[in-house]
């Protein structure tokens, strides 16, 4: 018997197209719910840090009845400045409460020598990374930078989360109260020369739930951001929230001494009282402004 060609079942070349085309439109529908999911996951880390942070500040006041303090950039400010400023930062202070005291206790002999954290010896120290400084959705996390401030050409550790200063307007930029930055008195409440005047949690007469504590910045936009340095661990909110110029200008510090994140539409910050809130960057400028202050008796809440 004869038989005849056998059938072949197989796709067409339209088939084909089509197939591959509706898998595009799927992929296409799928990556931003991804990215979203991946963001989300990286804003909760980021916010969990901030908790940490301020849950070691309210440690360390516990102890020592204030909140922990900057050691001074230079003996000539301030009206009461230490011989020798150690020119430590709030952060060095706080490790122990972070379950870091192995690191805090190297830099403890530098704290009584009088180059402070600028001796040579203690260069090894300044460049160590602590991951709970650094937001996840910023890529430069963890990085060493030599570009900062009084320490150029020196490999330092950085930090995304900067206590608040207040509204000072830093070097006479943008609006808010006069300068503070080199000397006392500040709308805030962590500062470089914040050793002068030791700040606790009874001067917060605007409520610890509205008022700042520590918010968000990046590094790549402000070259203040060495992580263990009194002046590289503060920022201002004389600015609005996520001033980000195109092309980064981090050495215009009187304009970006100021507070913003790699997450969309705003930033993370936390509370005195401790909680953490994500603030938009379309919040108004004198809200914004208020919540910065601890005893400015403005008639804001925390969004």
């Amino acid at each position: 018997m004869l038989r005849g060609p056998r059938c072949r079942f197989a796709f067409t070349l339209v088939e084909l197209l089509v197939v591959i085309a509706i898998i595009g439109v799927l992929v296409a529908l799928l990556l931003p719910a991804v990215q979203a999911a991946r963001e989300a996951a990286r804003r909760t880390k980021c916010s969990n840090n901030l908790k940490q942070l301020g849950l070691a500040v309210h440690n360390y006041h516990d102890v020592f009845n204030y909140l922990p303090t900057s050691g001074g950039y230079s003996n000539a400010e301030g009206p009461r400045p230490t011989p020798n400023p150690n020119r430590k930062g709030w952060i060095v202070s706080i490790l122990p409460q972070m379950e870091q005291t192995a690191l805090y206790e190297r830099f403890v002999p530098f704290f009584s020598v009088p180059e402070g954290l600028f001796h040579v010896d203690c260069r090894d120290e300044l460049a160590i990374v602590t991951k709970t400084l650094h937001c996840p959705t910023d890529p430069d996390g963890g990085a060493l930078i030599t570009t900062q401030n009084q320490l150029a050409g020196v490999p330092v550790a950085t930090t995304n989360y900067k206590g608040v200063i207040g509204d000072s307007r830093m070097g006479g930029a943008w609006t808010g109260s006069a300068d503070c930055h080199n000397t006392v008195g500040c709308t805030g409440l962590f500062y470089r020369n914040s050793y002068q005047e030791p700040q606790r949690l009874a001067n917060i007469t605007d409520g610890t739930s509205n008022t700042f504590l520590i918010g968000e910045d990046l590094p790549r936009h402000n070259q203040h951001s060495a992580a263990y340095y009194c002046n590289g661990d503060y920022a201002s909110c004389h600015a609005p929230l996520n001033y980000m110029p195109k092309p980064p200008t981090p050495a215009d510090w009187p304009k970006v001494l100021s507070f913003r994140s790699m997450h969309p539409a705003g930033a993370n910050f936390c509370a005195a009282d401790a909680s953490v809130r994500f603030i938009s960057q379309n919040i108004d400028l004198a809200h914004y402004q208020a919540l910065a202050t601890k005893s400015g008796y403005e008639n804001y809440s925390m969004p």
